[in-house]
């Protein structure tokens, strides 16, 4: 949930932590950037690297449970080719006789669309980069034609928008039901999204609920820092009436078992609802399952800097083998809890490496 500007912003900043002062990195001649100058044919596409992670991981998910929903938070670029894209596809092969043909800027990625089943945009209306404060055009425009392109295709979206000002919440209220986005409206003030609200939905709903197509609201908690006791924790969820719960399932560490899953996806009046849990696909944070204790950035190969908004969470080398092997224990683990469906986070740190890698 970052623009452009503030990755860019920040990337010269975590060239140090990647170590990126060789002479190969260096500027041409004539030109002076904070940033470093890589040969093209150097230069990956993270892209796609990205959207290879996501499909392997969808096609884990649905062997194991058909009906398994498989949603990703932001990273429009994946789904709808953006100018980056095919600039670096024509300067990596002018010709055309390497790559292949050229899909055009604005075609969608057709394995990537058969992957997901939707998306969860953070800030579409309000708080994309600051909490109550309208999103830019053009920071909003990639994810509404993403959204868009999903509903057409038949998929559902999801939106947290981040706001407490009350004419700014019925705006987005407002807009998001224009544009048919089952949304969460976070008034708390700091998108840590780790509390209950106190009162029930608005559109509280009685009905079971068996399709993420059938839900009329969620609720999301990503982490369960604001509660003292694993069983407040749990018994403060289990005591909501959401057709849907978006939840981290670790409390300090340790994972919710199958019974207690099992309990969460009935509401309080009885009926069924779903229960979707995170995957973070790349970053890694100290407070997960494989964490061990002496690990640093670079230490193992794939764990990278750490997030400039999040300390105690590192980038990651998604692309890499011993990565993809952490992931594969993550997504059986929450497999094997019986969730209805998971939402792959990260999928956007392509952005991270585009802005130290600029052509």
């Amino acid at each position: 949930m970052r623009s452009r500007r503030t990755f860019l912003q920040s990337a010269a900043g975590t060239l140090a932590a990647f170590g990126l002062k060789s002479a190969a990195y260096s500027a041409p001649p004539g030109k002076t950037s904070p940033l470093p100058y890589v040969p093209i044919d150097q230069i990956p596409n993270h892209r796609q690297w990205m959207r290879d992670v996501v499909i392997a991981l969808s096609d884990y998910c649905k062997k194991r449970h058909a009906d398994m929903t498989v949603l990703v938070r932001n990273g429009p670029e994946l789904l709808i080719k953006e100018k980056r894209e095919a600039d670096w596809q024509a300067a990596r092969d002018p010709g055309g006789s390497g790559l292949g043909h050229y899909s055009p800027v604005g075609s969608t990625d057709g394995p990537y669309l058969a992957a997901i089943d939707g998306m969860l945009v953070d800030g579409l209306f309000f708080g994309f980069d600051a909490y109550d404060q309208p999103t830019r055009p053009s920071d909003q425009s990639p994810l509404l034609a993403a959204t868009s392109l999903l509903q057409n295709e038949g998929r559902r979206n999801l939106l947290i928008d981040y706001c407490q000002d009350a004419q700014h919440r019925k705006e987005a209220a407002l807009r998001a039901k224009k544009a048919d986005l089952l949304t969460y409206l976070d008034g708390d003030g700091d998108k840590r999204l780790n509390r209950i609200p106190a009162v029930p939905p608005a559109t509280e709903n009685p009905r079971h609920i068996g399709a993420l197509s059938e839900a009329q609201n969620f609720l999301p908690v990503m982490t369960s820092t604001f509660f003292a006791r694993r069983d407040s924790w749990l018994e403060a969820l289990a005591a909501t009436n959401y057709d849907l719960l978006l939840v981290d399932p670790f409390f300090r560490g340790s994972s919710m078992t199958v019974q207690e899953v099992r309990a969460l996806q009935f509401k309080r009046i009885g009926s069924r609802r779903l229960v979707y849990a995170p995957l973070p696909v790349g970053f890694a944070a100290v407070d997960r399952f494989f964490w061990q204790k002496g690990w640093h950035s670079g230490t193992p190969d794939w764990l990278g800097p750490a997030d400039p908004d999040h300390p105690t969470r590192f980038l990651v080398s998604y692309w890499l083998d011993s990565w993809k092997q952490v992931l594969g224990r993550y997504v059986t683990g929450l497999c094997d809890l019986g969730v209805d469906g998971v939402v792959l986070e990260g999928v956007d740190s392509y952005l991270y490496y585009e802005a130290m890698l600029p052509f």
